[in-house]
C-alpha cells in the first residue's frame, strides 16, 4: 500500500513538474517571437485644400444640366456598336457625349474610339479554399484584363521558433493544415456585341502551414481556438484562366475557369465606368 501511495506521489509530482516546464517553454516561445517581431507606425496626417473646386463644380454643373460646350460629340451606330456598345455611353470622365445615329458619314468622321474601363470583383472557389478576386478592364474592343487573387490573411499566430519534436514533446494535438494563397494575373480579350471572351496567365503563391491546439492557450488564445501554427512550405505556380463576360448599359457580370494545379471557378460582377 506504502508503495502504491509513493508511486501516485511520484506521478503526480512529475505530471506536475512537466506540466511546469511545458508552461515555461510556451511562454519563451512567445516572448521570443515578440522580441522577433518590431513594428513601426507611422501615422501620416496631410491636409489638402482646393480652393478651386466649387467654382470648377459650378462652371461645369448648373441646376441639374451639364454644361456641354466644350464636350466632343461622339456618334456610334447600335447597329455596328450595339445599343450597349463596350463603354458606357453615359460616362462624363472622358469629356464626350455618346450619340446614337445611323448616319454613316457622322460615324465615319469620328475622333478616335473611346476606352474600355471597368472595375469589378470575383468569388473564386475550388474544392479547398475560396478567394476574393477584384479586377480592371481596360482598352477598346481588344482589352486587357488585371485580376488580384487572394484568401483570407491568417487568423491564427506562426511561430518560425517551434520545431515538429517541441510540439510532440508537449503532446498538443494536431489541427491539421492551414493554406493562404495570393494570384496577380493578366490577360486579354476581345469584345463581340455584349460578349467578351478573354485568356489570362499568372503566378500563384501558396503558403502551407502545420497547424496545432494549445491547450494552455499561450501560444494562441481562445478566441483562436488555441490553434497556432508552425513549419511554412512555400509553393508558386504558374496559373492560366479562361472567362467570359457579358454587358449591359453600366453593369457586366464576369465567369472565368482557372487552373493552377487545381481547378477552380470565378464568378462576379463589375462596374462600366
Amino acid at each position: 500500500m506504502r508503495k502504491i501511495i509513493i508511486l501516485v506521489m511520484c506521478s503526480f509530482f512529475a505530471h506536475n513538474t512537466f506540466a511546469q516546464s511545458e508552461r515555461n517553454q510556451k511562454i519563451q516561445k512567445v516572448e521570443e517571437k515578440r522580441s522577433s517581431t518590431t513594428t513601426t507606425n507611422t501615422t501620416t496626417t496631410t491636409t489638402t485644400t482646393n480652393n478651386n473646386y466649387n467654382q470648377g463644380y459650378r462652371n461645369g454643373y448648373n441646376n441639374g444640366v451639364w454644361n456641354n460646350r466644350n464636350r466632343t460629340q461622339y456618334y456610334y451606330n447600335p447597329y455596328e456598336g450595339g445599343y450597349y456598345p463596350y463603354w458606357n455611353t453615359n460616362r462624363r470622365w472622358d469629356n464626350r457625349n455618346y450619340v446614337m445615329t445611323t448616319n454613316s458619314d457622322l460615324v465615319r468622321n469620328n475622333p478616335k474610339k473611346p476606352m474600355r474601363l471597368s472595375l469589378g470583383v470575383m468569388v473564386e472557389s475550388d474544392i479547398f479554399q475560396r478567394q476574393i478576386s477584384p479586377y480592371i478592364i481596360t482598352g477598346g474592343e481588344t482589352f486587357m484584363i488585371i485580376q488580384y487573387h487572394m484568401t483570407l490573411p491568417l487568423i491564427y499566430p506562426y511561430y518560425e521558433n517551434i520545431s515538429t519534436w517541441e510540439v510532440e514533446d508537449w503532446g498538443d494535438e494536431s489541427a491539421g493544415g492551414v493554406e493562404v494563397k495570393s494570384d496577380f494575373s493578366i490577360g486579354a480579350g476581345r469584345t463581340i456585341d455584349r460578349l467578351s471572351p478573354f485568356i489570362t496567365v499568372g503566378i500563384s503563391s501558396r503558403r502551407k502551414y502545420d497547424a496545432y491546439y494549445d491547450e494552455l492557450f499561450l501560444l494562441s488564445s481562445k478566441n483562436q481556438d488555441g490553434i497556432y501554427l508552425i513549419n511554412e512550405q512555400k509553393q508558386v505556380n504558374m496559373s492560366i484562366r479562361g472567362g467570359l463576360l457579358y454587358h449591359w448599359e453600366y453593369l457586366e457580370i464576369i465567369s472565368q475557369l482557372r487552373y493552377d494545379g487545381r481547378f477552380g471557378i470565378g464568378v462576379g460582377v463589375g462596374l462600366k465606368l
